[in-house]
């Protein structure tokens, strides 16, 4: 499983450098920006000290959807509490949440919002699932490499030494099964404005790999019967 950290909208060059140290550190190595402001910029050069192969490696995307092309499974975090989404996850769970899926993901980004404003709402809705830190005061926020090096210490046992020692490549699955359902809810009209629409999802982004398996066998079944 490889993860990748990918910041929307960052406009402090320090705060990708040190981002990228901080992924580093975890044992990482894959960062993302998404139009950044004021980079690229010397300044982040000298605060990711030890680091600049990520930095070097980096690449850069005009918009969030274009940085996820890739992507398996998505997740964006958030300090505030948006709308958009029904199930916010403790960053401690997200291992749980990523061990239980097995084979069936194989590219996993980590989405950051800017210092700014964090992620838009349209944002949001483009990851799978939505997570938060959990602080005793609302405010002072953490900056942005702060979170960052948090989500990267919590997910360190999915990074670089972890993933040398997988036999196989997943197989990505879990993608597989929602692309199938939003054909199927496509055939049979399912209004995507509707509540429950974004609601399917964001259960079906908690299934494990076991139930994975059965939904995308349900959803291979229905796909056939809709289509003769």
């Amino acid at each position: 499983m490889n993860i990748t950290f990918i910041l929307v909208n960052p406009s402090v060059p320090e705060n990708i450098g040190a981002s990228a140290r901080a992924i580093k550190t975890m044992g990482f190595t894959l960062l993302r920006l998404v139009n950044p402001q004021n980079y690229p910029d010397e300044k982040a050069g000298h605060v990711a000290h030890g680091s600049l192969d990520i930095l070097e490696n980096t690449s850069q995307h005009p918009t969030l959807e274009d940085a996820l092309q890739d992507i398996d499974f998505s997740i964006a975090s958030s300090a505030k509490k948006r709308s958009v989404r029904y199930d916010y996850h403790h960053a401690g769970n997200l291992s749980a949440i990523l061990e239980q899926k097995k084979r069936s993901i194989k590219n996993v980004a980590i989405v950051f919002g800017g210092e700014e404003s964090g992620l838009s709402n349209e944002e949001i809705a483009q990851c799978d699932i939505i997570s938060f830190i959990p602080m005793k005061r609302k405010y002072p926020s953490l900056n942005l490499s702060h979170s960052v090096i948090l989500y990267a210490f919590l997910l360190s046992s999915f990074s670089i030494p972890h993933v040398k020692k997988m036999n196989k490549a997943p197989e990505g699955k879990y993608r597989k099964m929602i692309n199938l359902a939003e054909t199927s809810m496509d055939e049979i009209r399912f209004r995507k404005d509707s509540n429950i629409y974004p609601r399917i999802f964001e259960r079906l982004a908690l299934l494990s790999d076991d139930d994975i398996n059965l939904v995308l066998s349900f959803l291979d079944k229905l796909t056939k019967k809709i289509e003769q």
